[in-house]
């Protein structure tokens, strides 16, 4: 039964193919589909289809073949009918395009288009029609202008050839990334239940820098403190710019010391000028506060990069201005920084609030400068400039401290 089945979907389909559309589709279970009229409309109940095929005969189906019944567009049987009334002429297929243009044919009008050029290759109104524009003397089409001109296509957008091989990396890449997202997503969940000991070993093996993205960002989110170990090891052992970063932020910002400076025990061993960057750049933010401030120093002594004393001295002693609103009631008081400025100021009428400055020694960063240097000015942010400056004097490169 299914052979016979298949066997006769086949020739349904190739029926389909020679014979002009009229009156209903018949799509069958076997993914063939006949077009013919049916002329048992009103058999009940259905046993059979009894199809009138446009080009003479019957077939017969049996009910239990056919899927479904649809009847044809009434413009697609009224366009068989002037197609056959059309010879085939260039002027004859025109007046067809014409009239699948006026009744929004618009695949059938595509046909008859090229059917003239078969008929007469340098027939402009089809060709234009059609998207071709004379270049040179010859014919072509917008894809082949630009492929002649070396540009291929990507994302509906037209591309040099290098950066259409850039485009297909970055695509590639990018479905990688998101394959270990789901993979490094899977391993993750298993720490939570009875594979755990498969799951962190699986992660801990991951070596494909392509996994970077999903494991920076489950380091970022993760909750569980042995899980964020896991991936500060595995980004390490990356050895890649792309890892550092991660490992950067992690180091001033995770809640917990213990991967805090487990990312900076790794970080001391990667030398990357980025890092270094990261860590002033965080310091120097004018929204910062005085505990990142410090956790800025600390990663800083860690890295022990010279190029970074200039900040360190400047933010040995900084000011940050607390405001307090009137009233005093609870959630009163709020912080902000404040370098250099004087900013401070006293009580104000009509119920402005007050703010008051607080000068900050900070610790880590003097460890930091000690560190790096080997000298101690404690908070004599003068003298340290002067020390400084006589070393940029002299010329000589400043090597951290062993």
């Amino acid at each position: 039964m299914q052979r016979s089945a298949g066997v006769l979907g086949a020739a349904f389909m190739l029926l389909a193919i020679l014979q002009p559309a009229v009156g209903e589709v018949f799509l069958l279970h076997s993914g063939g589909r006949i077009e013919g009229e049916l002329v048992n409309a009103d058999e009940k109940p259905r046993t059979s289809y009894v199809i009138s095929l446009p080009g003479g005969g019957q077939l017969t189906l049996d009910a239990a073949l056919v899927d479904k019944v649809q009847p044809v567009r009434p413009e697609l049987v009224e366009y068989e009918k002037a197609r056959r009334q059309h010879p085939d002429t260039v002027q004859a297929q025109l007046q067809m395009a014409d009239w699948c243009r006026d009744h929004n044919l618009t695949a059938e009008r595509k046909t008859h288009l090229e059917r003239v050029l078969q008929l007469d290759p340098d027939q402009a109104d089809a060709r234009r029609t059609l998207g071709y524009r004379k270049v040179k003397d010859k014919w072509m089409t917008r894809e082949e202008e630009m492929a002649d001109k070396g540009y291929v296509k990507r994302d509906g957008r037209w591309m040099t050839g290098p950066d259409a091989e850039l485009h297909d990396s970055r695509n590639k890449q990018h479905l990688a990334e998101i394959e270990w997202i789901k993979k490094i997503s899977r391993w993750r969940a298993w720490l939570d239940g009875n594979r755990a000991e498969q799951g962190a070993k699986n992660l801990r093996a991951i070596d494909d820098p392509m996994a970077i993205v999903g494991l920076a960002d489950r380091l970022k989110k993760d909750q569980r403190t042995d899980a964020r170990l896991i991936y500060v090891e595995v980004l390490a052992r990356m050895n890649k710019h792309e890892a550092r970063g991660p490992l950067a932020m992690c180091a001033m910002d995770d809640g917990v010391e213990e991967v805090r400076l487990s990312c900076l025990d790794e970080l001391q061993k990667q030398k990357d000028d980025g890092v270094t960057a990261y860590f002033v750049g965080r310091m120097r933010d004018k929204h910062t506060s005085n505990a990142i401030i410090n956790r800025a120093g600390v990663a800083l002594g860690r890295i022990k990069d010279p190029s970074c004393i200039g900040t360190l001295i400047e933010y040995l002693v900084t000011g940050h201005d607390e405001v307090i609103q009137s009233g005093g009631g609870p959630g009163s008081m709020t912080s902000t920084f404040n370098k250099n400025g004087s900013g401070g100021g006293g009580l104000g009428m009509n119920q402005k609030p007050k703010i008051v400055r607080h000068i900050l020694q900070n610790q880590d960063v003097l460890d930091a400068l000690a560190t790096i240097t080997g000298r101690n000015f404690g908070y004599d942010q003068r003298a340290w400039t002067t020390w400084y400056s006589n070393q940029q004097v002299k010329g000589a490169p400043l090597e951290p401290k062993k």
